[in-house]
């Protein structure tokens, strides 16, 4: 830039209102990233917007500001586990991060990427690392053993695709063991290593398709004793236990193992009403090597439904079954039987045949929709999506807050897969708070009632897939109370004739010296035969007139009207309603 442009650009920076240069509220991460429990520690939040920001976590916790202006707190909180930290303040509310706080015997650590062997990152049994793969290369550790001590390595990814390849070296490099997949973990490594002798052993971890930046989890752990998962198992190829009938949220659970005499097992089940069945056959949490099949057969033997033969993993199978009497039969994908093809099934009837949840947002540049802002008194809008299996009925949605706000739209009407959850909250709410709240729908159907509560677990996940997603936050979602930044100003004729298309002036008294944003113009609360349409407003444009087409309502004045402006607040919706108004409706003649 030339010397004499600086002392403009200058100028024109002082001159700039202080609203103009707030930025909205975003959080990319906070460092430290792992607390200890019951220590108070400072961390630094990154991001933009922070200025002035308040600190909210997902967890019991004493906050204290460090120093003004910056972005420095002090936690205190004897939580464990993961935790979640988001920030609002006037410019609006950020996204959430994740942290997690561990006590002294935590044994996760993160890993330091060494990519030599030689300068391998030193572990002790039991252990958790979690990481990020390294590019075209492995990372290293070292772990010291006794002679025939048996250590139990197993690799995932971490909320990623990461797939990974294990080998166990000796320290001169010599390869002992090496594993891809498993038959007990699946796709993901596993090595049962028994030590040959006293020493150090080498553990190198690399993904299969030499990418980099996949997160991963590594486990060094001691193997199950043996006995420990074998009692109470049954191998007969026919349980003698047979199911009446269901109640809401009842499950039927058992554990079994896939016995060397018939290759199955098989489970009488009578079904007195038609209700929506969850059936699953579970192997890999009880660490079995076993991966089952489901099939449900008629009492005649036709198969009603079957677990999909092109899957080699497990399967749930949910499913609606008429009034009468089934089999359930286990077998396992590859044909396998033998004392150790262990797995647990379990039966349920309460779980509902719809989900609900927010729609879904990969890109970081655009706000996630769990977050909301409204004024006092003023409404916002939850968008919810609702996704059926095979379930039409409408869903009522209801609101867990301790906020009482009125309900202006609360159904996902029969057979749509989504709809907007539009809340008006009370007048005197206090600007300036962050309120949490949930959200869960009710349907009737054939006598029956079924419920689920809105969770958010998949499109965090999807948005962040190396996040440890608590889950005390799975479903949590938040509002922010805003001062009003304008006041919204109609005027409307004071009678109109049926048929007749008349304009309504509307005027925006934006608050002096505060930032101006775009906004939409609408008229809301209009009865069937008038229509209005809507218009846009740049940052610059204070006035408006919206049309409105009288048509031929029922009514001879209406009540209640209000224009309603909604404003792209830092890329987050604000809406701003105009006081009440009427309007008088009169023939032609």
């Amino acid at each position: 830039m030339a010397p004499w442009r600086l002392p403009v650009c200058f100028l024109v920076l002082i001159a700039w209102p202080s609203g103009l240069q707030a930025q909205h509220v975003r959080l990319e991460r906070c460092e430290p990233a792992v607390i200890q429990s019951g220590v108070p520690t400072e961390i630094r939040l990154y991001g933009g917007g922070l200025e002035g920001v308040v600190l909210w976590t997902s967890f019991p916790a004493e906050i204290e500001r460090i120093a003004e202006g910056e972005p420095l707190f002090r936690i205190s909180t004897d939580h464990l586990g993961p935790g979640a930290l988001r920030v609002h303040s006037d410019d609006g509310v950020s996204n959430l991060v994740y942290l997690r706080v561990r006590d002294g015997e935590d044994s996760l650590v993160a890993s330091l990427g060494k990519t030599k062997a030689s300068e391998a990152q030193e572990i002790e049994v039991p252990i958790k690392v979690e990481g990020s793969s390294q590019n075209l290369g492995a990372h290293f550790f070292r772990f010291r053993a006794k002679k025939g001590e048996l250590v139990t390595l197993r690799a995932e990814g971490r909320g990623s695709d990461f797939d990974g390849v294990l080998t166990v070296r000796t320290e001169s490099g010599r390869r002992l063991a090496q594993a891809d997949d498993s038959q007990i973990d699946g796709l993901n490594p596993r090595i049962d290593f028994a030590a040959p002798e006293k020493g150090s052993y080498i553990v190198e971890l690399i993904d299969s398709e030499y990418r980099g930046g996949k997160g991963y989890q590594l486990w060094l752990e001691e193997p199950q004793q043996s006995g420990d998962t074998a009692a109470g198992l049954v191998e007969s190829p026919v349980n003698s236990g047979v199911v009446e009938g269901f109640e809401t949220g009842e499950g039927v659970l058992g554990r079994h193992v896939i016995g060397t005499s018939a290759g199955m097992v098989r489970f009488p089940l009578r079904i007195k009403k038609r209700i929506y069945l969850t059936l699953v056959a579970a192997a890999r949490k009880i660490r079995s090597p076993a991966v089952p099949r489901i099939r449900l057969l008629k009492e005649s033997g036709e198969i009603v439904a079957e677990s999909s033969r092109e899957v080699f993993d497990e399967q749930d199978m949910q499913i609606w079954v008429d009034a009468g009497n089934y089999s359930v039969e286990v077998r396992d994908a590859y044909d396998r039987r033998g004392p150790e093809l262990e797995f647990e099934l379990s039966i349920h009837s309460g779980i509902p045949p719809f989900s609900l949840s927010v729609p879904g947002q990969k890109d970081k540049k655009h706000p996630l929709i769990d977050k909301f802002l409204a004024v006092p008194g003023g409404v916002f809008e939850v968008p919810v999506q609702c996704s059926r299996k095979g379930f039409t009925p409408e869903v009522q949605l209801q609101l867990e807050s301790s906020l009482a706000c009125m309900k202006v739209q609360d159904r996902v009407p029969g057979g749509k897969g989504s709809a907007g959850f539009r809340l008006r909250l009370p007048s005197d709410t206090v600007a300036g708070t962050l309120h949490h709240f949930g959200v869960r729908g009710i349907s009737e159907f054939e006598g029956s009632s079924y419920e689920a509560r809105l969770e958010t677990r998949q499109v965090l996940k999807e948005r962040d897939g190396a996040a440890d997603v608590p889950e005390s936050i799975n479903g949590l979602l938040a509002v922010r109370v805003m001062k009003p930044p304008l006041k919204v100003k109609v005027a409307p004729p004071g009678d109109v004739a049926k048929g007749a298309v008349v304009k309504v002036p509307v005027t925006l008294s934006w608050e002096e010296g505060g930032r101006r944003f775009s906004s939409k113009v609408r008229m809301v609360g209009l009865p069937g035969g008038m229509e209005s349409g809507e218009k846009s407003l740049d940052d610059k444009t204070s006035s408006v007139e919206l049309e409105l087409k009288i048509g031929n309502p029922d009514q001879v004045e209406l009540t209640g009207l209000v224009v309603e402006v909604e404003i792209d607040f830092h890329r987050h919706p604000l809406r701003i309603e105009s006081p009440p108004f009427s309007l008088k409706i009169r023939d032609k003649s």
